[in-house]
């Protein structure tokens, strides 16, 4: 078994451990970073105090001030979070030539090569996290993996602040206990099905015939069955913030035409989407719909928002719904779409920012799932990227 070459480095609750970092005064106390306006507002960031007394990201703020009456607010502050992000990529630029930051306090380095100029792996993560604290006062996760699957879980297993090793051959060892939530991606429409099923480890998932993977999940679930075994290609290169998107795609399990189930999947999707988004304290002011018709052709169309970004589920789901009332148009059965929020920045509230609680949004956009579901069967749904992304 070998030194594995990749380390995730993973910050919890990003914004807010930067407002900690600015503000020292802050430690201990239970705070979160939320919208700065609105009457109805949403938990973007909870800092570690908060999440100890159960503050979670996407909670609605009237919920979390209800739980924790000590509760601080604070608003996001695009400068502060710039900055950090400046001082993480110098900081990694000086350990390898192939690094990659991405917003939400998550950085991946290859260290494949450097071993004559930095010893071990291991080493230089233990070094890394030790700079990043003394440097910015940031408290850091680190772990070594032979791909950036492996690293980020097992950053996940030592949140908020240890190492792991995950020596190359060990993967799917070190996967098979592990819970099926740490998997990037599996959020609740994905995590129930496995869950219905009695899958709650990665390694039961791993184990799975692709007979047995495509019966309840489709031919898509294939790929996260791979990634359950620890199969991961994605190299460690340049991600660009603002070139950053979050994509969602859905498939059919029967093409159809009927605009209950479509819309059902367009708000679903969107839904998912723009909760990721809001967890890495982001908004977007592009959103893009491309529908794939049953004849093998494609529409595709877009809708920007030229004044702020678009940040709450609302918001989202009304836009992907209207770009895909656009991109429709043609009297021929959808096979499937595709959702991809762009231009993602930290968001420039506005000041009719409006936000419902997480909890009634869930439960509508779970109702309009449920409905499809009973008339096409459990798996009609199907959220290719809840098999493959997030935080």
């Amino acid at each position: 078994m070998g030194e594995a070459p990749i380390i995730h480095v993973n910050i919890v609750d990003y914004p807010a451990a930067v407002a900690q970092a600015h503000d020292p005064s802050l430690a201990g106390r239970p705070f979160v970073i939320a919208a700065d306006r609105g009457p109805r507002r949403i938990v973007l960031s909870p800092s570690q105090v908060a999440r100890t007394e159960g503050i979670t990201c996407g909670m609605s703020l009237r919920a979390a001030e209800d739980r924790l009456p000590s509760l601080t607010v604070l608003s996001a502050d695009d400068r502060l979070i710039s900055r950090a992000d400046s001082e993480l990529t110098r900081i990694i630029d000086s350990y390898s030539p192939t690094i990659q930051g991405e917003r939400g306090g998550h950085l991946y380095l290859d260290m494949s090569g450097t071993g004559r100029l930095f010893g071990s792996v291991v080493d230089s993560a233990l070094r890394l996290r030790r700079e990043i604290r003394d440097r910015i006062g940031l408290d850091a996760a680190v772990a070594v993996g032979a791909n950036k699957l492996v690293a980020k879980i097992g950053t996940r297993t030592v949140r908020p602040y240890g190492l792991a090793e995950i020596r190359s051959g060990d993967e799917a060892a070190f996967l098979a206990g592990q819970g099926i939530d740490l998997m990037s991606g599996v959020g609740p429409v994905i995590g129930g099905l496995l869950k219905a099923v009695g899958i709650t480890q990665i390694g039961e998932l791993a184990r799975l015939s692709d007979e047995e993977v495509i019966a309840f999940l489709g031919v898509r679930g294939l790929r996260l069955r791979d990634r359950a075994r620890g199969l991961d290609n994605e190299p460690v290169g340049p991600s660009a913030v603002t070139g950053r998107r979050i994509r969602r795609s859905v498939d059919f399990n029967e093409p159809t035409i009927e605009e209950e189930a479509i819309k059902a999947a367009v708000v679903s999707a969107a839904s998912d989407a723009s909760l990721s988004m809001r967890c890495d304290g982001l908004g977007c002011s592009t959103i893009t719909i491309a529908l794939r018709y049953s004849d093998g052709k494609e529409r595709q169309a877009s809708i920007s928002n030229s004044s702020s970004q678009w940040i709450t589920d609302a918001q989202v789901e009304q836009a992907a719904w209207q770009a895909a009332q656009r991109a429709a148009g043609r009297r021929v059965h959808l096979f499937g779409f595709s959702l991809t929020l762009a231009r993602l920045e930290i968001p420039l509230y506005p000041t009719d920012l409006f936000i419902p609680p997480i909890e009634e949004k869930h439960q509508s956009v779970q109702r309009s799932v449920d409905r499809v579901r009973s008339r096409y069967g459990a798996s009609s749904l199907l959220h290719a990227s809840a098999l493959c992304h997030g935080h």
